[in-house]
This record gives structure tokens, sequence and C-alpha cells, in this order.
């Protein structure tokens, strides 16, 4: 497997890099009111408005900065019942990629409910990389804040057009 490392509040993550659609330069991003701090806001991504995460304030409690190797992860992000969406992950340093073993070194040791994203650790080279799981990346209450489900009108289905937002 693939990883692409990346850090945050000086700790070492890594994501599949499977996951990924493209890996792009900082953006400039409209922040949304009320949304958790971990939600960076909107951006413009090849003319779509896609949600972007900050992935240091998620993990670490740290804003992400706007360092040369700061990037906008724009990953497919699956969601129930087998729908899909672009989604931004701002992270720092993600500028490396390394080969790992399909199976875990070790699987996550420590339950913190509130971490459930946190997928085991590896140790290329020697160091330990925490593993991130974009499935239980977004909490169920930003999940629904981000790709709200489409309404339907007058009791009917949702049209395609709905069903696409």
């Amino acid at each position: 497997m693939l990883l692409l490392i990346f850090e945050a509040g000086g700790q070492t993550y890594g994501l599949d890099a499977a996951t990924l659609i493209e890996v792009a330069p900082y953006p400039l991003c409209v922040p949304l009111p009320h949304a958790p701090a971990f939600v960076a806001g909107i951006a413009n991504w090849r003319g779509k408005t896609i949600p972007v995460l900050d992935l240091p304030a998620l993990l670490a409690g740290t804003r992400a900065r706007a360092l040369l190797g700061t990037r906008l992860l724009v990953v497919e992000y699956r969601r129930p019942p087998g729908r899909s969406n672009p989604l931004g992950l701002l992270a720092e340093r993600a500028v490396e990629t390394v080969v790992v073993e399909e199976k875990r070194s070790a699987p996550q040791t420590v339950a913190i409910p509130d971490a459930a994203y946190l997928d085991g650790t590896v140790t290329p080279g020697g160091k330990l990389v925490q593993c991130v799981s974009l499935d239980e990346l977004l909490p169920e209450s930003v999940r629904a804040l981000l790709y709200p489900e489409p309404i339907a009108r007058d009791g009917e289905p949702p049209s395609a057009s709905q069903e696409a937002a």
C-alpha cells in the first residue's frame, strides 16, 4: 500500500494514496459560519465547490499553516448509501509517500471514541506513522452538515439534480 505522509501537531500521519483524486496547492478557503473549528470552509476545485477539512485542527487542535509543503488533498469521500463526493483535506508537509505492507504492522491499540479514524500504525524507516481512515473521519453531525440529504418536494422522490447535490 502507498501512504501519503503528512504532519499535524508535530506528529506524523499517513493516508492511503488510493483514496486521493489529486494533491493540489494550498487553496483559498471561504469559512463556513458556525461550522466546527476543523472545517476550514469551502474552496473552488476544478470549477466545483468542495468542503475542506483542516487535518491539523482535527488531529492536533492547531490550524494548518500556509507552509511550502501544505497541500490540499482532494479525496473521494464515500458516504452511505453508496454515494461519494470530493472532499478537501488541508495537510502540512504532505510531500512524501512510502510503501508499506498491506497488513498494518500494529493495529490501533488505544480506543478513543472521538478518534475512530485512527487505523493502526506503521513504522517505515523506523518512524512511527499513525494511519488515518477516511471512512471514519467525519462524525455523523459533520457529514450531515457538509453533505445534506436532498429534500423531496410534495412527497415526490428527489430529482436527479437534487440527488447530485
